[in-house]
Parts: structure tokens; sequence; C-alpha cells
């Protein structure tokens, strides 16, 4: 992560260990801030939907088998890191 306009810039690194190739869910929660926006650099982005004290982002592109995707995301006016985190309904690790 790294700090940014009051708040801050993180990521989440999605492998797909599968043999085939497969879209993601990545649902972050947060305890304070503000949503500002998620994407995954150089390719068709996927839909955001802010709900509570977080955001879901779904895939836009499938990730190849054995490959990898960085879901980037802004936070205005956070101090903390995310409370929660899933994929496809996982919990992170590393996290």
């Amino acid at each position: 992560m790294q700090s940014f306009d009051g708040g801050f810039i993180g990521e989440v690194l999605i492998v797909n260990r599968a043999v085939e190739d497969r879209g993601w869910t990545v649902r972050l929660d947060f305890g304070g801030g503000r949503f500002v926006t998620a994407w995954v650099e150089g390719v068709p982005q996927g839909t955001v939907r802010q709900t509570g004290g977080g955001f879901t982002y779904a895939s836009g592109v499938d990730v190849p088998a054995g490959g990898s995707a960085t879901l980037r995301f802004h936070l205005e006016r956070a101090l903390t890191t995310p409370q929660g985190c899933t994929v496809d309904g996982v919990r992170c690790t590393g996290f």
C-alpha cells in the first residue's frame, strides 16, 4: 500500500491456480474513509459496487490459468487498512 491524498492506494493480487481461465470477485470492507475507485491496469474494467463500509469488484476479464491480476483501489480519509477481504468468498491470505 501507498499513502496518497489523505488516504491510501492498496492492492489485492488475484492468482489463478486453476487449469482454466476464470473470472473473480473481490470484496473489501473498511472501518472508515471514503471509497474513490478501483481498477485493474491495462484490461477492460469490471463492475464496482459500493456497499456499506466497503466495495465489491467483479472482474471485467478472466485471469488466465496459472496467471494473475492486481486489483488496485483508492480510499480517501482512511487511516486504517481494510478490515476484511475475500476473493470469490474465500478470505484473502497475507492480509
